[in-house]
């Protein structure tokens, strides 16, 4: 067996380059403008997608007057893009593995847009709910589309970074939508439209500009080519090799001609067994079905446990961040909070409001104001989750197993510290290193374009998003009855949930070695 592996690697030393694989070739083309045009415009489009999920979230608290909402009509508005996550992302992961990654991409954002905007001028909340959906339901395409994209298009030796950095613009999309926010909602201007019988004001013009990065993500994308693997995956190696060809001109300045590499061949992977005739249902079928044998199972269970949980901490407690933080700072603009943990804050805070609200015979005047403490918060978290998502691409390197094991230890001993330590201040710090096992989802996203063959990248990335926002879904509304119910109790389960999928991630396979 040994002597056989030698004779192997004896003979793919002796191959000329000019006959190479995707990976080889890819490898040629050197890492210059085009990965870095390709990385700007992806990053842009995962953050047009956040915008499109989490922005809503701000768009609704100033709505809540004109469209009359009640708590639980807010609540379900605010979780409605999730929703929408979850019904195109299968869809979504077999379009683009079988009609192309950037087709995907450019349709769905395109869709999406107009949707979007829709929902700025909609007359109440079930119209802009549906709005909301459709549009939510196309810009999810992202998750199978951009991230792949990307990996498929760029070298195994820069591969992870990139996915890790092109993070960055989702993890920030929050704090992107709170910038804009800042100077949009404190306007007072108010048109009427007759023939829709609304008023036009501030937070309908947020919700359009909300909408803006999916139109000019879907106008770029056409400066760029198809993924390379992609074309080679569904037989086209001679439009394959002009991608390759065009991407090593951009990279290095030399002709195409120059390209050291001739012609392509098949590389090694798990087969689909699709065929021309097969019906969409069937084809879909067998493209879900085919991560949950064998000898994707294993990988396929694992990476899809670690999902669940960092989602359902890292996009569930994010959406409670604005409640959390309002509680936290209208305890310390009264000078009390001393010797208090972050809980016993949120209980006083809570027990404070709802006396004056009893102790209150005044009749209550919708508020639809948000305070600038939400947004300035939004922006801070924003901006330390971009930040470390930016330190972990430049120094994780190839060791990504032990960098999210690092990470979800983070968040885990920071759940159990806001509890631990009675400074107010200090608990809102722990709150946000909590908030940081987010970080995570960019390193999942590297295991989905690395542990699955090309035919099946987009269905896995998509399964994993679906399953990740509905967890999303299910944590958003469990926190609240949680934290109600034992605020501390809740944050000690959190964290043996964290380091149970710590425990998971140590049984991931090795990471793989980058080639010179």
């Amino acid at each position: 067996m040994h002597i056989k592996a030698n004779k192997d690697l004896k003979l793919e030393e002796k191959r000329p380059l000019s006959v190479a694989t995707v990976e080889e070739a890819l490898t040629a083309t050197g890492f210059g403008k085009y990965n870095f045009g390709l990385l700007l415009i992806c990053s842009w489009t995962l953050q047009a997608m956040g915008m499109d999920l989490f922005g809503t979230s701000f768009v609704v608290a100033a709505a809540v007057c004109d469209l009359e909402l009640s708590l639980q009509q807010r609540a379900l508005l605010t979780a409605t893009p999730l929703v929408g996550v979850v019904l195109g992302a299968q869809l979504w992961g077999y379009v683009s593995d079988t009609k192309g990654r950037r087709l995907t991409l450019v349709l769905s954002m395109a869709v999406g847009f107009v949707f979007a905007a829709l929902s700025s001028f909609a007359p109440d909340w079930k119209t802009m709910a549906f709005m909301k959906l459709i549009s939510s339901t196309f810009t999810s395409a992202t998750n199978s589309g951009a991230y792949t994209l990307l990996g498929e298009s760029c070298p195994e030796r820069s591969r992870g970074r990139s996915m890790l950095l092109c993070t960055c613009s989702l993890m920030c999309s929050q704090a992107v939508v709170a910038v804009f926010a800042y100077p949009i909602l404190p306007m007072k201007f108010s048109y009427w439209i007759d023939f829709l019988g609304i008023y036009y004001r501030p937070w309908r013009l947020l919700a359009f500009v909300m909408a803006l990065p999916c139109a000019a993500t879907a106008c770029l994308l056409q400066f760029f080519e198809e993924s390379p693997k992609f074309l080679v995956s569904r037989g086209q190696p001679d439009r394959a090799l002009k991608v390759l060809q065009r991407i090593y001109t951009c990279n290095t300045g030399h002709k195409a001609d120059q390209f050291p590499v001739k012609k392509l061949m098949q590389e090694q992977e798990i087969a689909t067994t699709l065929t021309e005739t097969d019906s969409f249902f069937s084809a879909l079928w067998q493209q879900t079905t085919a991560l949950f044998r064998r000898p994707l199972l294993k990988d396929t269970l694992k990476l899809f446990y670690i999902v669940t949980v960092i989602y359902m901490t890292g996009s569930g407690f994010i959406l409670w961040l604005p409640y959390i933080m309002n509680n936290l700072f209208s305890v310390l603009e009264t000078g009390e909070g001393a010797g208090m943990n972050l809980c016993t804050v949120i209980r006083y805070s809570t027990d404070s409001f709802a006396n004056a609200a009893n102790n209150n015979t005044i009749q209550e005047v919708c508020n639809d104001i948000i305070q600038p403490t939400t947004l300035i918060s939004a922006m801070s978290y924003g901006a330390l989750a971009s930040l470390s998502n930016l330190v972990l691409s430049l120094t994780c390197g190839s060791r990504k197993r032990l960098a999210m094991m690092g990470i979800v230890l983070l968040s885990a001993t920071s759940a159990v510290l806001l509890n631990v330590v009675p400074i107010p201040i200090a608990g809102g710090v722990f709150f946000f290193l909590f908030l940081l096992c987010a970080l995570s989802m960019g390193i999942l996203s590297v295991y989905f374009v690395e542990l699955y063959p090309t035919s099946l990248r987009g269905m896995a990335s998509c399964l994993s998003v679906m399953l990740g926002r509905s967890s999303a879904f299910l944590g958003v509304n469990a926190i609240g009855y949680l934290i109600s119910a034992n605020c501390e109790a809740t944050f000690y389960g959190w964290a043996i949930l964290l380091l149970s999928a710590i425990i998971v991630t140590w049984f991931l396979p090795n990471d793989k070695q980058p080639r010179q």
